[in-house]
C-alpha cells in the first residue's frame, strides 16, 4: 500500500487495513488495534479535509464576493481575521475542556458547528451577515487541532507520530485545493451552492466521530501519571508556558502563520487583479474568473500536498545528525519558502519592465506572467508546508499525554492571537493605502495585493525560521523530561 495514503502503524500492532465493518472495543476478542488505527486516520482525515475545503471555499469566492457586495481589500481582511479571531479564543478553552471530557466529543461537536456555520454563509445577504457566519465557522474549527491531534496521537506511536501527522495534514492541502477548486467551478454561476457542497458532509463525519472510540495515550508514551502539576485554568496555562520547546514552537507558528494566512486570503484575489478579468488586461485577455480562482488552488493542492509529505521525512534524515530535527525542518520549511515567495510576487514588476514583454500581445502577456507565477508559487506553497507533520509532532513529543489538548490549544491560540489572526486586516489596510499612492506609488490596479504581501511576508518568514533554529535545542531535554530519550522518540539515533 503506498506511504502517502496510510501512516504505518507500530510493528508490535496488527498490520493495518482498509476501515472495519464493526470496529470494536480495544481490549475486546477480535479487536484489531492497527486496524481501527486506520480507521481512526481515515476519519481524521476527512474532517481535515472538509475543514479547509470549508475555509478555502470562502479564500476562493473572494473576488466574486468582493464584487457583487462591493467589498473593499480590507473588508475582505476583516472578515478572514474575524474568523481567525474567534477561532484563536476558543481554541485553548477547548482543548482544556477536552482533556477533561473527551476528545471525541468537543471535535464532533465543533464539526457539526462548523458545517451548519458554513450553511449559514450560503444564506448570508450582506457584510454583517457574513461575518457572524465566519466567526461561528472559527468556533467550531478551534476545537479540531487542539482536541484532534493528542486523539490521532494515541493511536500511533512516538516514532511514527511526524510521519503520521504529515499524512493527516495532507488531508487539510487536499481540502484547501478543493475547496478553491469548487469555488472555482461556482465562481460564474450560483455561489452560494459552493458552502452548501462543503459543510453538508461535515455533519455526516461530526455523527462518525460521535461514535467513535478514543485512547488517552499510546502504549510507548509516558506513563498516565506524568502530567503538568497545575489544576485550575490558570495553573495549567502557566505550567505549558514553561516547556521551552513549547515556547519555541509557539514563536515559530505565530511569524509563520503570518505569512501562510495573508498569501493564502489574498491568493485568489491577487492573482485575479493581475492575470484576471479584474487586471488591466480586462474581460479580453486576462483569464476568466473559473481560472483565477482555479489555478491557485492546483497551486496550492500540488505544492502543499508534496511539501507536507516531504516534511515528515526530511525531519527524520535530519534526526540522523541533528538534535532537535522535527523543530528545525520546520523552521528550514519556512526560511526556503522565501525567495520563491518574492520571485512569485516580483513577476509583473519585473515584466512591465522589459520592452520585449510588453510589446507581446496581451494574450500573450498573460500567459508568460501566469506561468511564471505559477512555478515560483508552487516552490513557496511547498516549503510553506514542511512545518505541518514535524511541529504538530513535536508539540505532542513534549506535552503530557493526558495535557495534550490543552497544551496544544493554548499554543494554537497565542501562536494565531499573535501571529495571523490580523494578518488580513493588516495586509488589507496596506494595500488599501498603497492603491491611494502612498509612498508615492500610484496606478497599480490591483497589484498593490502583492506588494502589501511582499513588504509584510518575507520579514516574518525570516523571524519564524531564525526563532526555530536558534529553539531546537531545548527538544532534547524537554522529551526527557517525560522519561523518554529523543532517539526513542524519533525513531533514530542521532549521528555523534
Amino acid at each position: 500500500m503506498s506511504d502517502a495514503t496510510l501512516p504505518e502503524t507500530p510493528k508490535t500492532t496488527s498490520e493495518a487495513t482498509p476501515l472495519p465493518a464493526a470496529p470494536q472495543a480495544p481490549g475486546s476478542a477480535g479487536f484489531k488495534v492497527g486496524r481501527y488505527a486506520s480507521y481512526i486516520f481515515w476519519l481524521m482525515f476527512a474532517i481535515n479535509f472538509i475543514n479547509y475545503a470549508d475555509r478555502f471555499v470562502f479564500s476562493g469566492l473572494s473576488a466574486v464576493l468582493a464584487r457583487q457586495f462591493h467589498f473593499n481589500d480590507f473588508q475582505i481582511g476583516f472578515l478572514a481575521s474575524a474568523f481567525l479571531l474567534i477561532y484563536t479564543l476558543v481554541a485553548f478553552p477547548l482543548g482544556y475542556l477536552a482533556d477533561i471530557v473527551s476528545r471525541k466529543l468537543v471535535v464532533a461537536v465543533g464539526v457539526a458547528l462548523w458545517s451548519l456555520a458554513t450553511i449559514g454563509t450560503a444564506l448570508a445577504g450582506g457584510f454583517f451577515s457574513m461575518l457572524v457566519a465566519r466567526a461561528l465557522v472559527g468556533v467550531g474549527e478551534g476545537s479540531y487541532y487542539p482536541a484532534g491531534t493528542p486523539l490521532l496521537s494515541a493511536w500511533h506511536s512516538p516514532q511514527r507520530r511526524a510521519t503520521v501527522m504529515a499524512r493527516w495534514g495532507v488531508g487539510a492541502l487536499v481540502g484547501a485545493g478543493i475547496g478553491t477548486v469548487v469555488a472555482g467551478a461556482f465562481a460564474s454561476g450560483n455561489w452560494r451552492i459552493a458552502f452548501f457542497v462543503t459543510g453538508i458532509p461535515g455533519l455526516a463525519l461530526a455523527l462518525l466521530m460521535l461514535f467513535a472510540r478514543e485512547k488517552a495515550r499510546h502504549e510507548d508514551d509516558p506513563e498516565e501519571e506524568v502530567g503538568v502539576t497545575g489544576h485550575t485554568f490558570i495553573g495549567k496555562l502557566r505550567e505549558y508556558l514553561r516547556i521551552p520547546t513549547l515556547r519555541v514552537i509557539l514563536g515559530m507558528h505565530a511569524a509563520g502563520f503570518f505569512a501562510l494566512t495573508a498569501t493564502s486570503s489574498f491568493l485568489v484575489i491577487y492573482f485575479s487583479a493581475t492575470y484576471g478579468q479584474d487586471s488591466p488586461f480586462g474581460k479580453a485577455a486576462g483569464l476568466s474568473d473559473t481560472l483565477s480562482s482555479l489555478l491557485p488552488g492546483v497551486v496550492l493542492l500540488v505544492g502543499g500536498i508534496s511539501g507536507g509529505l516531504y516534511g515528515s521525512r526530511w525531519a527524520n534524515q535530519l534526526a540522523r545528525k541533528r538534535s532537535g530535527a522535527r523543530v528545525l525542518a520546520s523552521a528550514y520549511g519556512f526560511l526556503w519558502a522565501i525567495p520563491f515567495l518574492i520571485l512569485a510576487l516580483l513577476t509583473p514588476y519585473v515584466l512591465h519592465a522589459i520592452p520585449a514583454y510588453m510589446a507581446l500581445a496581451p494574450s500573450k502577456q498573460v500567459l508568460i506572467g501566469a506561468a511564471i507565477f505559477i512555478i515560483f508559487a508552487l516552490g513557496g506553497s511547498f516549503f510553506l508546508n514542511v512545518y505541518n507533520g514535524p511541529s504538530s509532532a513535536a508539540l505532542q513529543d513534549v506535552l503530557p499525554p493526558k495535557d495534550r489538548a490543552g497544551g496544544g490549544g493554548l499554543e494554537l491560540t497565542l501562536a494565531h492571537l499573535i501571529g495571523d489572526s490580523y494578518a488580513g486586516v493588516v495586509v488589507g489596510l496596506l494595500a488599501l493605502a498603497l492603491s491611494k499612492g502612498i509612498l508615492g506609488i500610484h496606478g497599480l490596479g490591483g497589484q498593490q495585493i502583492g506588494l502589501a504581501l511582499l513588504i509584510t511576508c518575507p520579514i516574518a518568514l525570516i523571524i519564524s525560521g531564525v526563532i526555530g533554529i536558534r529553539g531546537s535545542r531545548h527538544y532534547a531535554a524537554d522529551v526527557a523530561a517525560l522519561g523518554t530519550p529523543e532517539d526513542a522518540v524519533v525513531g533514530v539515533a542521532p549521528a555523534a
